[in-house]
């Protein structure tokens, strides 16, 4: 009796299953089996999960898998404003905040056109933590307050909706957890805290951009009687086409970001007037740049390397030695040294740690350090302790490192390491790399080794190098202390970095060839032998990877990039270092708008002419500097002018004229409405712009304090009206707010014109060094910053040029000058200097400008060595001095 019920069951179960799936495909609501309703309901389960898994494409990286935090890929920028170069921002999927009622049928019925489309809104989100903590695991299961991922098609998201009841009666769905009856969302068991929003200087506008979170207390009178408003953040889904979720970008730990940005700006060099460096054509590896930017906060290398160069003013200043320092723990305010063993009382303004065996320093109290005393090289982070400290070590006196555990893991975490050394912007010190080729473009620091075998003989040279020198001259016995009091000696690091696992042999000479010298040396490669001083090991656990770092035997979260993210910063800094050039209007400049009114030099596709001398530069040349016309202005513009407030990013952001000190963030917003020049930008594209990664927009009563805030610093404009004002379409824009970029594109285009030294003078006089120096947020992008560099630098060539014509050698200087001020690399600007010096008499000058440019060029020169025509221009003129007529007559290709 038994077998024949349980074959009976099953007949129903197989029966059920293969009607359900028939009624799926079909894309029609599954009919009802007579008798068999206990056998129908675990059936559609199995098929509505089968169907919910071909959707799931959310992949976890990072340093947290808990954390899906999957990038939006972004979509071609457009252009905001012809004055700024701004984009919009556009993602390619938008976000629904869940209120009390809803269900994902309704959801998908009210903004993807049918409730059947629920699936595709729980493909974008299965896996993901939501507000509360909790996991999107069951499209039937949802909570309000949680922030949705929608398809970017949805529309009607900023539209207020009607009230839904709890309980719904069911949906003509082919979904059995839809189409029987069931309660809508729930309230939640922990609501998100709620941010009352006041209204002081908020037009009523701007009051409705964004809703309040939709677990604000509320009577059921209320709900039914009104209509609840949805929150709406990110995108226009109407303009962006809904190709699903992306790729994510993992997250890179913070040296890596700061040091791999830094590498870009250096290896970019500008090319040709008129002409911009080439960036890679896929949007991914832009993207990857852009996620860098994100991540490239102040970070705990930058925190420790401070707390290191104020122990080396300390102790050099007492006759101390240096003490064994093994590492640091690093928060925002305080690093604690971890030394080897104890080292005696530690020097003020140090202060006793934990231990006898730490020293800690308040960084907000430090005194300002000398950074040439920064005399530990080689700092790792490692990732970040429970008590959220983040762990840098010392790899020097870790001597020889293995890093064991699964192989994916190790890889990612010697690809991140080797990343973060090789671009790192502290002291100098040299890399044997084995298995990297990706980096060998990051600059001079790496030496590309093809094995380890060719890397071990390398180490092996260094090592009798340093015995023999150690050996004959006096001092202490450690390396590290030698850097320390004799910063002039040649006692540089050579650190072994290798992908390649080291044979038992390759890794014993390994061991006894750092060992056996106190310092100077180290390595790190993988494999998971006892024999070493020092051991990486990694693990997995459910919230993530982990790493046991011995000594000095602590476990923390480390911030792994993945391969792919790897290989796309790789491509970067490839392209970087190509030294080719592109057209102004070549992608992705197309999408700037105009071509650079900037002569075009000669090479280059426009013919190469000679310069045109106006009136005005024959005045010049004979030494009476003609009057420049001015544009007549009405008194009011000039009051309003005089009164405005001014956002400078020619050099580090600077907002001056508000009547009250800005927050970063609030100095954030206003960059960004600024940049977006009048067209301005929705509360939607505010809402993603402002938060911490595209995929996590701030919440809109907090954009809302922001904004009212904001504006009350800013203070009125002269007309009485806000400064950051908003239309009845939710769109923000700045009012009586000036941009220090916009006037140098006045300047420059006119002084382009009209060969205008004054104008250019003008322009160039607004430049106060690197563009947005320091300014790492998320949204900002390479094409842009790259062109506003690239203008300035052209200006600056051309101005160099105009003057050296008019017989101003000096101030022909002064505008290379100038411009090396925002850019130190490009040979152009150097050129410019050496002839201008040389013009000028100064041979002294021209040798020291020649240092400089080897100087800078070894920076980001793969074999260090300078453009040829850099190269024969100072050989030619170091060994002749030539009349400027005759200069002139022969030399005028130097314009390129």
């Amino acid at each position: 009796m038994v077998k024949v019920v349980s074959w009976a069951a099953w007949a129903s179960f197989v029966a059920s299953t293969l009607v359900e799936f028939a009624a799926r495909i079909r894309g029609r609501a599954s009919p009802h089996l007579p008798g068999l309703g206990s056998a129908q309901w675990p059936s559609a389960q199995l098929i509505s999960s089968v169907a919910l898994a071909e959707h799931d494409f959310v992949r976890f990286v990072g340093a947290d898998a808990s954390l899906a935090s999957g990038r939006p890929t972004m979509a071609r920028a457009q252009v905001m404003s012809g004055q700024a170069h701004a984009r919009v921002l556009r993602l390619t999927h938008a976000a629904y905040q869940v209120r009390r009622g809803d269900c994902l049928w309704t959801i998908a019925e009210r903004h993807l056109g049918d409730g059947d489309r629920y699936t595709e809104i729980a493909a974008l989100n299965t896996g993901r933590v939501m507000t509360d903590g909790a996991r999107f695991t069951q499209p039937d299961v949802i909570r309000p307050g949680w922030m949705l991922r929608m398809p970017a098609a949805a529309t009607d998201l900023d539209r207020p909706q009607p009230p839904i009841t709890d309980r719904h009666p069911g949906h003509p769905s082919d979904a059995p957890e839809f189409s029987r009856p069931h309660d809508g969302a729930p309230s939640s068991p922990q609501p998100p805290a709620v941010h009352n929003s006041p209204n002081t200087g908020e037009r009523p506008a701007a009051g409705r951009d964004a809703a309040p979170p939709a677990n604000t207390p509320q009577t059921q009178q209320s709900r039914a009687s009104a209509p609840e408003p949805t929150a709406i953040v990110l995108t226009d889904g109407a303009e962006a086409e809904d190709s699903g979720p992306s790729t994510p970008v993992a997250a890179f730990a913070g040296g890596v970001a700061v040091g791999s940005l830094l590498t870009l700006a250096r290896l970019r060099q500008a090319r040709r007037r008129g002409r911009r460096i080439a960036l890679p054509a896929d949007p991914e590896t832009l993207a990857t740049e852009q996620e860098l930017r994100r991540l490239a906060a102040p970070d705990a290398h930058a925190h420790g390397r401070q707390a290191l160069a104020t122990l080396g003013d300390v102790i050099t200043a007492a006759g101390r030695h240096l003490p064994p320092v093994l590492g640091a723990r690093v928060s925002a305010d305080t690093v604690e040294l971890l030394l080897a063993q104890p080292a005696g009382t530690p020097p003020a303004p140090f202060t006793q740690g934990r231990t006898k065996a730490t020293w800690r320093l308040d960084l907000n109290n430090a005194p300002h350090a000398d950074s040439s005393r920064d005399v530990l090289p080689a700092l790792l982070t490692t990732g970040h302790l429970d008590d959220g400290h983040a762990l840098l070590v010392n790899l020097e006196r870790l001597q020889t490192a293995t890093a064991s555990g699964p192989a994916e893991l190790v890889d990612r975490f010697l690809a991140t390491a080797a990343t973060e050394v090789i671009t790192g912007d502290g002291p100098w010190f040299d890399v044997l790399a084995v298995g990297f080729p990706e980096l060998e473009a990051a600059g001079a620091r790496i030496r590309s080794c093809t094995n380890l075998t060719e890397a071990l003989g390398l180490l092996a040279d260094r090592a009798r190098d340093l015995r023999r020198r150690l050996a004959t001259t006096d001092g202490a016995a450690d390396v590290a202390d030698r850097r320390l009091h004799d910063p002039d000696g040649d006692w540089t690091l050579t650190l072994l970095i290798s992908r390649n696992t080291p044979s038992p042999d390759q890794l014993a000479r390994l061991v006894d060839t750092v060992t056996a010298l106190p310092g100077g040396l180290a390595a790190l490669v993988p494999g998971d032998a006892t024999v070493v001083p020092a051991r990486f090991a990694l693990s997995q656990d459910d919230h993530g990877p982990l790493l046991n770092v011995t000594p000095p035997g602590m476990t923390v979260r480390p911030h792994l990039m993945p391969t792919e993210s790897y290989q796309r910063l790789g491509e970067l800094f490839t392209v970087a270092a190509d030294t080719s050039d592109v057209a102004a209007d070549a992608p992705p400049y197309d999408a700037l708008t105009g071509e650079s009114p900037l002569p075009a030099a000669s090479g280059a596709n426009a013919p190469s002419t000679s310069i045109p001398v106006d009136n005005q530069q024959e005045d010049r040349k004979s030494g009476v500097e003609p009057a420049r016309p001015e544009l007549a202005e009405p008194e009011s513009q000039r009051d309003e002018a005089q009164d405005a407030v001014q956002v400078s990013i020619l050099g580090p952001l600077e907002i001056t004229g508000t009547v009250a000190d800005l927050q970063p963030k609030m100095a954030e917003l206003v960059l960004a409405l600024t940049l977006a020049g009048p067209t301005g930008l929705r509360n939607i594209q505010l809402a993603a712009m402002m938060g911490p990664d595209p995929d996590t927009p701030k919440p809109s009563d907090q954009l809302r304090q922001l904004i009212t805030r904001t504006r009350g610093k800013l203070g009125k404009a002269p007309d009485g009206q806000a400064r950051i004002l908003c239309d009845s379409a939710y769109v923000y824009r700045t009012h009586a707010i000036t941009l220090d970029w916009t006037r140098f594109q006045e300047l420059a285009d006119c002084g382009a014109k009209r060969n205008s030294t004054t104008d250019l003078w003008e322009a160039l006089a607004l430049v106060r060094g690197p563009v947005l120096d320091g300014c790492y947020h998320w949204w900002l992008e390479t094409p842009v910053i790259e062109n506003i560099r690239a203008e300035i630098v052209d200006a600056a060539d051309l101005l160099a040029e105009l003057e050296l014509y008019a017989g101003r050698p000096d101030r022909s200087a002064r505008a290379a000058r100038q411009g090396l001020a925002s850019d130190p690399y490009p040979e152009q600007l150097w050129r410019a200097l050496i002839r201008a010096e040389y013009e000028a008499g100064n041979m002294s000058r021209v040798h020291e400008a020649w240092k400089a440019c080897l100087k800078a060029v070894a920076e980001v020169s793969a074999d260090g060595d300078p453009h040829p025509e850099t190269a024969a221009l100072y050989r030619r003129l170091a060994t002749v001095r030539r009349p400027l007529d005759d200069y002139h007559r022969g030399e005028l290709e130097w314009r390129s």
